[in-house]
């Protein structure tokens, strides 16, 4: 928030700009765009060297920001029509946005870890945040994260993802259509299956929070469920007939880079469209505990 000393119509009107605190962080989107564009496309170039064929000269242009439903059914399933891309992050992945999203953000290095696959899946996730910024992606927090815990969770962590749930909702707002505030993900060319069967199909995921949310995003008509539990993602082949793919970033960047998603970091003819609200940015690095 910042107050300025006069209305430039009134200069007795005390002028306070609530939307500072974002929109001064807005060039984060693009600073992490490009960064990552320039390290997809140098993977991109390695990989030309053993294939001489001139891939990229030779690529349609697809659409964007928006996604074509019915082009990429391992996306989208039997949905048809065009709209965005609708993620809902498992608590997980919120998690460790808390610990690293500023790392994410700047683009740099990530931590050194052990755990290979790990270092790997949070690489995915950024590369899954710098095409949010240029394609109509819509990341959701789904309302049972706030108290998904194995144990009672501080007032701090609580109010944490509170936090994260209230700027995630705000960035959606700002490129919905709807006088809500939020676009109901389309659900044209989906069969939609009774309860029972949707009761059925979550059976077999780990009891508590987990079953919920997917329970959740399922009926919500969410397209993605992204996660990085084990327990969660074999359950994928269940939750395929409700229009929902259970995926880790990984996952989701396979498919993502396969429909072509990703050719607008290729050349600036692949991204012809006006750029999304940026201020969107700035919400979803307010979601984090600290930014510096």
């Amino acid at each position: 928030m910042e107050a300025h000393g006069g209305h430039p119509l009134d200069p007795r009107i005390l002028y306070v700009d609530l939307t500072a605190d974002y929109s001064s962080l807005e060039d984060w989107g693009l600073h992490l765009f490009n960064t990552m564009a320039a390290r997809f496309r140098a993977a991109l170039f390695e990989l030309e060297k053993n294939d001489p064929r001139p891939l990229r000269s030779s690529i349609a242009i697809p659409e964007g920001p928006h996604f074509v439903y019915e082009t990429t059914p391992r996306l989208f399933h039997t949905r048809s029509g065009r709209g965005p891309l609708f993620i809902a992050w498992d608590t997980n992945i919120l998690i460790d946005y808390f610990k690293y999203g500023q790392a994410l953000w700047e683009g740099g290095s990530l931590p050194d870890f052990a755990d290979g696959d790990y270092a790997g899946e949070l690489e995915g996730l950024q590369m899954l945040i710098a095409l949010w910024v240029l394609r109509d992606i819509r990341f959701v927090v789904l309302p049972a994260s706030i108290k998904d815990a194995k144990k009672r969770l501080s007032s701090e962590r609580q109010a944490d993802r509170i936090r994260a749930f209230e700027e995630f909702t705000s960035a959606l707002s700002l490129v919905s259509g709807e006088p809500s505030g939020t676009d109901p993900p389309s659900r044209e060319g989906l069969l939609i299956l009774p309860d029972s069967l949707l009761e059925d199909a979550v059976a077999n995921l780990p009891q508590g929070f987990d079953r919920t949310l997917v329970r959740s995003a399922a009926r919500m008509g969410i397209h993605v469920f992204m996660t990085m539990d084990k327990g969660i993602l074999r359950q994928r082949a269940a939750l395929k007939s409700f229009g929902l793919l259970l995926a880790s970033p990984l996952d989701l960047l396979e498919e993502l880079i396969a429909c072509g998603a990703f050719h607008c970091m290729l050349a600036p003819r692949f991204a012809y469209w006006p750029m999304p609200d940026q201020m969107r940015v700035g919400h979803l690095i307010q979601a984090l505990p600290a930014f510096d």
